[in-house]
């Protein structure tokens, strides 16, 4: 039986020595490879997925383990824990010296994140939850914003998905801005600082589990893009969509990207 007692605090301090780590290749010249998916990858997120791996391991080696950045073990699927790691969630913003990058990870029970962490070490900025006890930046409550108007709201997205789900005819959202990281984008949302983030391509659990749990124990909601629930360490990794948004303005978002993509 695991031994949840002292874990949030242990996955803190592992993700907080991992950002010290990064940020000692961060804005330097760093060894980069180019994955079979076209993605880059650099010597940061080696070492930075080298130390989870190892300090996590620590707390109980029985779990599981899920990384962008390791050889996928199917023993995960019949583990009743999985630790889901993105080393560096953003990588392209790590490379281009861009402040927006984050070092994420999630305790999956169940297929549903129970402990997660969002760090940006740029910003010092340190997100983390557990399931039924709230969400925290720098260990103070954080909630969702109150904003119910569309046309006030502020969202996360790319230019091409923002114009594709809130066409000339519809009252656009009165702000769109960018990050390079999928989790920071969903934890901006969490604490407030924007209404939404709206991916239309795929994801894949260590983009976003961590995150979705941070984001509904901040009152958010999240699923695809037509509105079905999203839960992770399953075979497929993939998800077509993500919506993260506010309760209150749910419903309206979900309803325009159900249109965009008919």
């Amino acid at each position: 039986m695991l031994h949840k007692e002292g874990m949030l605090d242990a996955l803190k301090q592992s993700v907080s020595k991992a950002g010290e780590l990064a940020l000692e290749y961060f804005g330097k010249d760093v060894d980069i490879e180019i994955k079979k998916d076209g993605s880059q990858v650099s010597a940061a997120d080696h070492a930075v997925n080298d130390l989870l791996k190892q300090d996590l391991s620590k707390i109980d080696p029985s779990i599981q383990w899920l990384s962008e950045e390791s050889p996928i073990d199917e023993n995960r699927l019949n583990a009743p824990f999985t630790w889901i790691i993105d080393p560096i969630d953003g990588t392209r913003g790590f490379l281009e010296n861009q402040p927006d990058w984050t070092i994420v990870a999630a305790l999956i029970e169940d297929k549903r994140p129970i402990l997660s962490v969002v760090y940006n070490p740029v910003k010092s900025e340190l997100y983390s939850s557990e399931a039924g006890k709230g969400a925290f930046l720098n260990d103070k409550k954080i909630t969702t914003s109150s904003t119910t108007d569309l046309s006030k709201a502020h969202i996360i997205s790319s230019k091409g998905h923002f114009n594709r789900v809130f066409t000339e005819e519809d009252q656009k959202p009165s702000t769109r801005t960018w990050n390079s990281s999928m989790a920071y984008r969903i934890a901006r949302i969490a604490e407030g600082a924007a209404d939404a983030t709206i991916s239309l391509t795929p994801k894949n659990d260590w983009d976003i589990a961590a995150a979705h749990l941070i984001l509904t124990e901040a009152g958010g909601q999240m699923s695809t893009h037509l509105g079905h629930d999203i839960t992770y360490n399953n075979k497929e990794i993939s998800h077509p969509s993500v919506v993260a948004t506010t309760k209150s303005l749910y419903k309206t978002i979900i309803k325009k990207t159900e249109q965009a993509i008919k």
